[in-house]
């Protein structure tokens, strides 16, 4: 017998108890029921793994134990079978939601933590047909930098009626010396009104075992990453800063915090940041916005820095000397830097970032965080840069990419790396990417995996380009020469929120 023809059984069996019963034994276990489900409105089976392990399987190379939960329940913990780092995955058994009904929002929670520091954690929704075939999917992805228990959400809507809902919770290369630890996970359709589309709960606490093989489990596919080229970028001209003292997030090995910005306050820090105001910065480069200094623009809430692309409903005078577009711009954005006020040779440079680049709705969005000498001059250093795309563009919302810059006008060509997320998209949730430099070399990592390296031995020019300080740059571009132009599906106002940005030195 199937699961889900298991499931449909018990509940037929539940119901003809309730109907054997006496008049006044019906009233009270039909309104326990009915209390139950309004309560509770969870699809998840075991959601709290009071029952040990039952209606969970883990992944390819997972092992899952019991073990302390959240509050001094219990929880599943999640280990890496083989001898290096690789992926976990906790799964439903059966599909927790059967049957969706098409255009209800679903939203999955679970509290996680890791055991150490400097992991990813993603909750995933996958839409799946009778076959198990995936017809859409959605994910969350978060960055953790310490062991604490977090909650972690994602949303789906679902695009049928009569298809399956199949939920994942993922460590990502996770090392064989950590762990992620699972607790109160949850499954509920959130449309309005739907409460009649939510699980009966079961009147007993005992869950009966499945007598059939499980569904089959879900590979996390990794796609080969294919190099695209970018122009180059305008030159701006610094002078020298002065570092603010820092607070204390944890550090990774080896590393000491020398500065950061976790973006508390009510607005942006000004002895920290410039931001520039009725700029046409990016002309260079054929850029279509206005960068502005104002809230709908730039701003800091929540914990969370947040650059605002908008497309306006009538054109903004950008400064007296716009002479691409004298009538005024139909865009606007923001872009702050640190020059003139904090400047490092050397370090890991690390930002938390979530980008809107959702495929097909993003053409024309180009969100960055790079750097550039203080003095001016040859070198740039991109950390992090990625594009937007229209509904007719390929893929590229899992795609980012590294690039130096020796100069602007082709003594040495740029030296680039397309690299892809192994899963999910810079617009799924907040990553986590980095850059260190060091005398004769630049590593940068994504995720906490090392995605690209340049050294002497395949830069010649590397400490000629890279030996003096440099200053920090976080903007959005709207349109250029590499992204293009927004098309009629890019989605306004777009959001490219930061949770920090962080400097360390040896």
């Amino acid at each position: 017998m199937g699961t889900r023809a298991f499931k449909k059984t018990m509940l037929a069996l539940a119901a003809t108890s309730i109907v054997a019963a006496s008049g006044a034994g019906l009233t009270d276990l039909t309104a326990q029921a009915a209390t139950t489900v309004a309560r509770s409105g969870n699809f998840v089976t075991n959601g709290h793994f009071d029952s040990n392990l039952d209606g969970w399987i883990g992944g390819a190379k997972t092992k899952l134990a019991s073990s302390e939960g959240r509050d001094q329940t219990r929880g599943v913990r999640l280990t890496n079978t083989s001898a290096s780092a690789a992926s976990v995955m906790l799964n439903d058994r059966s599909n927790s939601v059967s049957k969706t009904v098409a255009g209800h929002t679903y939203e999955a929670s679970a509290w996680v933590r890791s055991e150490n520091a400097d992991q990813s954690v993603v909750i995933k929704l996958l839409e799946e047909d009778a076959r198990y075939a995936v017809i859409n999917s959605t994910q969350t992805h978060q960055w953790r930098t310490d062991s604490a228990w977090k909650k972690i959400t994602t949303t789906y809507t679902a695009s049928r009626s009569g298809s399956s809902l199949d939920l994942h919770i993922l460590g990502l290369n996770l090392p064989t010396t950590n762990a992620v630890v699972v607790d109160n996970v949850t499954l509920v359709d959130i449309t309005d009104n739907a409460s009649a589309h939510r699980p009966l709960a079961p009147l007993t606490t005992t869950k009966p075992t499945p007598t059939t093989a499980p569904k089959p489990p879900t590979t996390i596919p990794i796609p080969t990453p294919t190099p695209i080229p970018k122009p180059p970028t305008a030159t701006p001209m610094p002078p020298t800063a002065t570092p603010k003292p820092p607070t204390n997030p944890t550090a990774p090995a080896g590393w000491k915090l020398a500065w950061s910005d976790e973006f508390n306050g009510t607005s942006i820090d000004k002895t920290i940041w410039n931001v520039d105001n009725l700029s046409t910065y990016g002309d260079g480069n054929q850029e279509l916005a206005c960068l502005m200094d104002r809230p709908e623009n730039v701003k800091t809430a929540n914990g969370l820095l947040t650059i605002t692309a908008r497309k306006e409903a009538a054109p903004i005078q950008c400064g007296t000397r716009d002479s691409r577009f004298p009538n005024g711009r139909s865009y606007t954005s923001a872009m702050l830097s640190t020059k003139n006020k904090v400047d490092f040779e050397y370090g890991r440079f690390e930002i938390s970032a979530k980008t809107p680049l959702t495929q097909g709705i993003s053409k024309g969005l180009w969100p960055a965080f790079w750097m550039r000498p203080t003095t001016g001059g040859i070198g740039e250093l991109d950390i992090l840069e990625a594009i937007g795309t229209g509904k007719a563009d390929p893929f590229s919302a899992n795609r980012l990419v590294h690039t130096i810059h020796y100069d602007y006008v082709g003594t040495y060509p740029q030296e680039a790396k397309d690299y892809t997320l192994p899963t999910g998209t810079t617009a799924d949730g907040f990553h986590n990417y980095a850059v260190e430099w060091a005398p004769g070399s630049i590593k940068w990592y994504v995720d906490g995996a090392l995605s690209y390296e340049r050294n002497l031995s395949t830069t010649s020019w590397i400490d000629r380009a890279f030996v003096t300080s440099f200053y920090l740059r976080l903007n959005m571009a709207v349109g250029g020469n590499w992204p293009g132009s927004p098309d009629a599906d890019t989605a306004f106002p777009a959001t490219y929120q930061v949770d920090y940005v962080r400097v360390y030195q040896r």
